[in-house]
């Protein structure tokens, strides 16, 4: 529901749906990237194949979200940029199958090899830094003004993203994905405006990457923090799902329109448990959540939050969430409670 998103101002696979191949309507037009060298802090990873392909959107009229009739049609599609490589061609292609909303442009960078690290949260320092050299890139391609989309692929949409998408970017430069309901961000589905702040800001963000530390660590550091004074921030409602608000939340969201399966529970005692390059513990809860949404089983879907919050790898996570009472703490992210806006 609209209501859910704050607009006071701020602050300066195996998917249960049978996959469905690239439609031919698709207009694909490769580039070469402007750089072949990805300059990482352990030295230099060449990328002999890096292309950005452009997809026209998908068209399908489906809606769950309740929003439409309150969009305002834009006359030009709004850029989803994402990335994969290899090892995330499955986590890609159901990604891609599940795009609802017509007005998206895919805008996509295909990698031999991202190089991830694979006992590293989101793959470590040479996913941080490509992701965020991706989104520089495509903010230095905009048009002033303009709104794009970053995505992660271990996303898949239920529902039309746009209404969310437009009335959370109303107003501000950049409004991200929640990682709790009522706590920090997430950067796995941003919208970002072209503006002078939203750009310093990310310059910020590749300035302390060679640090090592997470990159949404330093992202939320950054905003509360207030590095950039003059940046508008907010949070998209819970209905821009991802499972790691099913620590903080009631249940999943009845319109969930989209779904970030960045907290899932792993096997660490079987063979690749802990690899961040194996795609398979979070196929699985797509597949899952899919399904259940498709049955409209509540039962089913607080099945899937509960193990979330039963998982006995989230103690950080509990720490974080323990006390909602925290008003507007601006401290370090990783010792700290933070209210999202």
């Amino acid at each position: 529901m609209l209501g859910a998103i704050n607009t006071a101002p701020m602050s300066t696979a195996s998917m249960s749906m049978a996959p469905r191949a690239v439609p031919h309507s698709f207009m694909l037009r490769a580039k070469f990237s402007r750089w072949a060298a990805v300059h990482w802090s352990a030295g230099i990873l060449l990328v002999s194949s890096r292309w950005r392909r452009s997809l026209a959107p998908i068209h399908l009229s489906r809606s769950r979200t309740g929003l439409v009739a309150s969009r305002a049609h834009s006359s030009k599609p709004v850029g989803l940029h994402f990335f994969s490589d290899s090892n995330f061609k499955p986590l890609r292609d159901q990604f891609v199958n599940s795009v609802v909303d017509k007005d998206i442009k895919l805008n996509e960078t295909i990698v031999e090899d991202l190089n991830v690290i694979k006992q590293r949260t989101a793959g470590g320092v040479p996913v941080y830094q490509f992701k965020t050299k991706l989104l520089m890139d495509a903010l230095e391609d905009a048009e002033s003004e303009e709104v794009m989309l970053i995505s992660d692929v271990d996303i898949q949409f239920l529902g039309e993203v746009m209404p969310f998408v437009q009335q959370g970017i109303a107003g501000r430069d950049m409004c991200f994905q929640r990682e709790f309901t009522k706590l920090g961000v997430n950067i796995g589905f941003v919208a970002i405006r072209r503006t002078p702040a939203a750009i310093d800001f990310w310059h910020h963000v590749w300035k302390e990457l060679p640090s090592g530390r997470h990159d949404q660590r330093i992202v939320n550091n950054l905003l509360y923090t207030n590095k950039v004074p003059n940046l508008r921030w907010g949070c998209f409602p819970p209905e821009i799902w991802a499972s790691s608000q099913a620590f903080d939340g009631l249940t999943i969201p009845k319109e969930i329109a989209l779904h970030h399966a960045n907290w899932i529970i792993r096997d660490y005692s079987g063979d690749g448990g802990a690899d961040a390059s194996n795609p398979t513990a979070k196929l699985q809860q797509l597949s899952e959540l899919r399904r259940a949404v498709q049955e409209e089983s509540d039962i089913k879907q607080e099945e899937i939050a509960q193990r979330i919050r039963e998982d006995p790898v989230c103690c950080l996570a509990k720490v974080y969430t323990k006390d909602t009472n925290c008003e507007g703490y601006k401290g370090e992210y990783s010792k700290t409670l933070i209210h999202v806006r």
